[in-house]
C-alpha cells in the first residue's frame, strides 16, 4: 500500500479521533477484490466499547469516502484489547499507566510493571515504589497485561 495513502488517511482521521479523546494505536490498509479495507485500532484511558467503535465508524466513514484514492471502502474500528501485543515503540506512550509485560534481550522471564513514562529510548516501568528503566531497543516482545494493574491495585490497598 503506498505510503501517501496511509498519510492521507491519517491526516483525515486523526483530528476526529483526537477531538473525541482517542489515540490512534494502529492503522492498516489493504486491498482485496477491489475493496479498500481500512482497519483502525483506537485507545482511550477509560476504555473503548462497542458503542464508541460504532460512533467512531459513523464519523470516520464519510471522511474516508471523500478521499480520491479510496473507491469501495470497508472500515473496521476496534480497541486494542487487554492483552494487546505492543507492535511499535510509540505504543508505550499511548499506553502510559497501563500494565505491561516485556521480554528483554536474551531473558527467558517476563518483566512486568505499569508503564510510568517513556523518555527517549527508555521505557520506565513502575512496580510498587520501585521504578526500572529499560532500553526500548532491547525489548524483544511486549504485551499489555491487565493482571499487572490488578496486582498493583491490590498492593496499594
Amino acid at each position: 500500500m503506498p505510503g501517501h495513502l496511509d498519510a492521507e488517511i491519517r491526516q483525515a482521521i486523526e483530528p476526529v479521533l483526537a477531538g473525541m479523546g482517542f489515540s490512534l494505536v494502529e492503522l492498516s490498509i489493504g486491498r482485496l477484490k477491489g475493496t479498500t479495507r481500512v482497519c483502525v485500532v483506537l485507545y482511550k484511558a477509560r476504555g473503548v466499547g462497542i458503542d464508541e467503535c460504532a460512533e467512531v465508524s459513523r464519523l470516520l466513514f464519510p471522511r474516508l469516502e471523500t478521499l480520491e484514492d479510496l473507491a469501495d471502502i470497508s472500515l473496521e474500528v476496534s480497541s486494542p484489547g487487554i492483552e494487546r501485543q505492543i507492535r511499535s515503540p510509540a505504543e508505550y506512550g499511548v499506553f502510559q499507566g497501563r500494565g505491561v509485560r516485556v521480554l528483554v534481550g536474551d531473558a527467558t522471564e517476563w518483566t512486568g510493571g505499569i508503564i510510568d513514562a517513556v523518555e527517549g529510548d527508555t521505557l520506565w516501568l513502575r512496580r510498587g515504589r520501585e521504578r526500572k528503566g529499560l532500553a526500548i531497543s532491547g525489548i524483544r516482545k511486549a504485551r499489555l497485561d491487565y493482571s499487572v494493574e490488578i496486582e498493583e491495585a491490590e498492593n496499594a490497598v
